[in-house]
């Protein structure tokens, strides 16, 4: 749980704007629904409305049309940051976030989530998709304000169809496309709470690789001449928007649409070079195209449509839509972001601010980072720090630093202050806290342990990976745990080892017991069939066994898990995945 205190009133942040085409209205009375709609690496570009003949969007084209559509909206360069940035209105290395894989991407369980506010305040809490913000007990959707959750907790999925998500606790085998099947999810959950106020968080992990797609939507964009990925790219988003009006379309069918605000955005830039008007750089960049994203809020009947040039961060929603609910709260952690009302309902004038990028890698002193106001953007990278006038370089091709020291030295000193706060407050979330009293198994992917020897990750990317290559004695992996409570556990392996390879020896240690093994049953584990449309660079899916191999003791507090291979026969160890520890 958290240890932020949900009384008291809120220190609303003053955040002048100026709207475009915009009148006020009052704030409706009551408590409105929200309901939240998070893209997976599209690009600002990946939208018919912003200039790209190629893609259809009409759903994303009408809701822009009826909201507030943000010219200059900002996430992170990378998806689990803004994920974090995105539910606690607080900058990512101060949730512990700092990348996307290995551990690096798990939240402090100890923030206060929008999900948590809106919870103590009487709504229903769902989300229904991606998580990324962590996989394990406490860092689970329904420990971090929702009450509800279908989906998935890593970084990627490798498969779209028919795929094996959680639901709340429980693992269940889906029927169909990933972004049609937790639509259908979210529009239960909307029905089942169509009489009290909700909150419906739908993170789509599209069009995120691997690319997979339904077969029409990929024959309609190849047709007009795109190679596989852009076809598969277009045809997941144009997927998604029909989704997206699925969801909609429920709203106004339970006469629900003029009581819920409604927000879109992406989680960062698109994650190919594509058409994304004139911007520099792409997912993974704090250039211009890594960062910069669309942003559209609808209110029927209270926010008037328009289009603003105010710069807005992701940090902003949750003060912002605490205010638009009329939901007080104060927070013992600093909330980072700004309230927005005063923008969205015309109440104040437009004022300059600083919007901050940085790379979401490890470790931080290897990361570019930039700086952005009105005017100009700074970018720093490990090579050189360069200098655009965004006004009239929009597309970043001249470097105007030498020519202004003046500016450069002062928004050096800008982004400096504000990165050594961060970093010299980040405390990362690498160790897996388990053990609880209600916490009935521990699952440990492979992804998140830390490898010595030869062996190997089976992809460049760990999310779902398995490790491979174990063929010299004395290759192991381990994980770091803090157990809240001493207890004994069964261990499960999840293994594949051909016949030939059987008969190599492990030992699985903890601080204070250990016990040895060997894989004596063969299981071969097959490569799925998948439906790819451009060869993956993630691993691919595979058959896998659970193997019980021994029971183990682990003390309260820090533990260190290892397993050492002890003797390899044959050349080659199996593969391996994933260690379960179930509670005796």
């Amino acid at each position: 749980m958290n240890k932020h205190t949900l009384i008291g009133t809120m220190s609303l942040c003053l955040f002048s704007g100026f709207l475009q085409g915009v009148t006020g209205k009052p704030v409706k009375a009551g408590s409105p629904n929200i309901l939240l709609i998070l893209a997976d690496d599209m690009g600002w570009g990946d939208i018919n409305a912003n200039g790209n003949p190629l893609i259809d969007t009409p759903v994303l084209n009408q809701l822009a049309k009826e909201s507030i559509s943000f010219n200059r909206f900002y996430a992170c360069p990378l998806c689990a940051p803004t994920r974090s940035e995105l539910l606690t209105g607080r900058y990512f290395l101060r949730t512990g976030v700092s990348s996307v894989s290995q551990g690096y991407e798990n939240m402090q369980t100890n923030e206060t989530t929008i999900a948590e506010i809106l919870k103590s305040n009487g709504y229903s809490t769902g989300c229904f998709g991606k998580w990324h913000n962590g996989s394990y007990f406490k860092q689970h959707p329904n420990r971090q304000g929702f009450d509800d959750f279908v989906g998935f907790m890593m970084g990627h999925l490798g498969y779209y169809y028919d795929a094996i998500y959680k639901h709340n606790d429980q693992d269940i085998k889906s029927e169909g496309y990933s972004s049609d099947y937790f639509t259908d999810q979210a529009l239960g959950f909307i029905d089942k709470n169509k009489a009290k106020p909700f909150f419906c968080y739908v993170p789509y992990n599209v069009p995120h690789s691997p690319f997979q797609v339904p077969e029409k939507y990929f024959n309609k964009y190849k047709a007009k001449g795109l190679d596989n990925e852009l076809a598969c790219i277009y045809g997941m988003v144009e997927n998604m928007d029909e989704n997206i009006g699925r969801i909609l379309d429920r709203l106004e069918a339970l006469k629900l649409r003029e009581n819920t605000i409604v927000l879109f955005l992406s989680d960062n830039g698109p994650n190919t070079f594509r058409y994304n008007g004139e911007m520099k750089g792409k997912k993974g960049s704090v250039d211009e195209g890594g960062v910069h994203v669309p942003l559209y809020i609808s209110w029927q009947g209270t926010i008037q449509p328009g289009t603003t040039d105010q710069l807005v961060h992701d940090i902003d929603m949750l003060p912002t839509l605490m205010d638009l609910c009329k939901i007080n709260y104060t927070s013992e952690l600093p909330i980072d972001g700004k309230n927005l009302s005063p923008v969205i309902l015309n109440q104040a004038k437009s004022a300059d601010r600083y919007i901050f990028s940085r790379q979401g890698l490890y470790p931080l002193n290897k990361c570019a980072g930039s700086v952005r106001n009105n005017k100009y953007r700074l970018v720093a990278s490990l090579k050189d720090t360069t200098l655009y006038d965004l006004q009239k370089d929009p597309s970043q091709k001249r470097d105007i630093a030498n020519a202004n020291p003046e500016i450069r030295k002062e928004l050096v000193a800008v982004y400096l202050k504000w990165e050594k706060e961060l970093v010299s407050k980040y405390h990362p979330e690498t160790t897996i806290e388990a053990g609880f009293a209600d916490e009935k198994s521990i699952n440990l992917p492979v992804q998140d342990a830390i490898l010595s020897g030869k062996v190997k990750y089976s992809s460049i990317h760990p999310n779902q990976s398995h490790t491979e290559n174990w063929v010299q004695n004395g290759d192991s992996v381990y994980w770091k745990l803090n157990m809240e409570k001493a207890g004994k556990y069964k261990v499960e392996l999840q293994y594949g080892c051909p016949a030939a390879n059987t008969g190599s020896r492990y030992t699985f240690f903890s601080t204070t017991d250990s016990f040895e093994f060997k894989i004596d049953q063969p299981f071969e584990s097959l490569v799925l069939p998948n439906r790819d449309y451009v060869v993956r660079t993630e691993s691919v899916e595979r058959t896998w066994r659970w193997l019980p191999v021994g029971d183990i003791s682990l003390q309260k507090g820090d533990e260190c898990l290892r397993l050492k291979l002890v003797k390899v026969k044959n050349k080659e160890a199996g593969l391996i995945k994933a260690i379960r520890l179930v509670k005796l």
